[in-house]
């Protein structure tokens, strides 16, 4: 796998995202200032903030140690596992769709030289106990908050919790078998464009193939307790992780830990976390990711103005941390490749 460049086709994209994170952080800093913002950045609570990096370090401890378990039997080492891990994270929604969280794929493939179907198997098995994992925290988030605003019943909202949930757990438990019938559809539709003969093409048909395969190895009966178990637990960590940043931010405000809901934070997060996956969003969710969260906090009857501040003062901290850990895993990762090539020279 190469370098990866900017298309043609993507700049459009690009260009869209940008525009949108400049209209909606426009739209929010007319509701509050710009140096009452700055005034709450620069009075985070640092006892708080502390323990959200410890958290969100531990919860990326967790996210890699399930990527080992599910990687084998191909071998990586715990620090290795442990930088992909970091690098995703921080890329996972920088793009649209989550398309950033690829690098996943990458760093294993192209770097690290890892297969492409074990990398891949174990990203999709990840990413459906991630949804796995949902369900149930919003579902609980619903009963404690007692449902949403005037117009949308609480049982609405808990019934189609419960519907997503149904359908995620009949996805994990028949894997293989739904990579298959989306690799089958997706054969037909390339089967009617000129471009089903091209190498590239058949090259990515031959790894989704071995893909959906090893899919069907791994995800054995014995090994989905403690990917479960992972994934809760790593659901869990988020959620606690900002629910100490909120605090950390707010507090200056006057917003004590008594007043705050993590059930709420929970409702927050999940409605700003599902922008991720639009096809157009604000460049690294910047803009739209704010917005969700500042809706979701007001749809639940939360101040607009510490919903807005908290929301630009959670995205900023959060961004600022996790680029920090990809980029400082990013050069390990560049200087022991350099290391290697001099290692193979001499």
């Amino acid at each position: 796998m190469g370098t990866y460049r900017v298309s043609k086709k993507q700049t459009p994209l690009i260009i869209l995202s940008v525009v949108l994170s400049l209209f909606l952080l426009i739209v929010l800093f007319r509701q509050v200032s710009l140096s009452e913002f700055t005034e709450t950045m620069s009075a985070l609570f640092l006892p708080a903030l502390l323990a959200y990096m410890a958290v969100s370090l531990a919860a990326s401890f967790l996210r890699a140690w399930r990527y080992r378990i599910l990687l084998q039997p191909v071998e990586i080492s715990w620090g290795d596992i442990l930088l992909v891990t970091l690098v995703r994270n921080a890329f996972d929604d920088l793009l649209p769709a989550r398309i950033g969280s690829l690098s996943y794929l990458y760093v294993l493939n192209s770097r690290l030289e890892k297969p492409f179907e074990n990398a891949a198997s174990s990203f999709v098995i990840a990413f459906i106990y991630d949804f796995l994992t949902l369900g149930p925290f919003v579902l609980l988030a619903l009963l404690a908050v007692g449902g949403g605003p005037a117009g949308v019943s609480a049982g609405a909202l808990i019934a189609a919790a419960l519907i997503f949930s149904v359908v995620v757990v009949l996805v994990a438990w028949k894997i293989a078998l739904f990579a298959r019938i989306a690799r089958n559809i997706a054969l037909w539709l390339m089967k009617k464009t000129p471009w089903i003969r091209r190498p590239a093409v058949v090259r990515a048909f031959e790894n989704l193939d071995q893909t959906v395969a090893v899919l069907g190895e791994k995800h054995k009966p014995g090994r989905r307790p403690a990917v479960f178990l992972l994934s809760f637990l790593i659901r869990l960590g988020k959620y606690i992780s900002l629910f100490l940043l909120l605090f950390a931010v707010l507090r200056s405000r006057g917003v004590s830990w008594e007043g705050l809901s993590f059930w709420k934070t929970v409702l927050g997060l999940t409605g700003a976390e599902m922008t991720a996956v639009l096809p157009v969003k604000g460049l690294a969710g910047f803009g739209t990711w704010e917005s969700a969260w500042a809706a979701a906090l007001q749809w639940m009857r939360f101040d607009p103005r510490p919903a807005i501040l908290s929301g630009l003062g959670i995205h900023l901290v959060t961004n600022l941390f996790e680029y920090a850990l990809a980029l400082g895993s990013l050069a390990v990762l560049a200087v022991r490749r350099k290391r290697d090539r001099m290692g193979r020279k001499s």
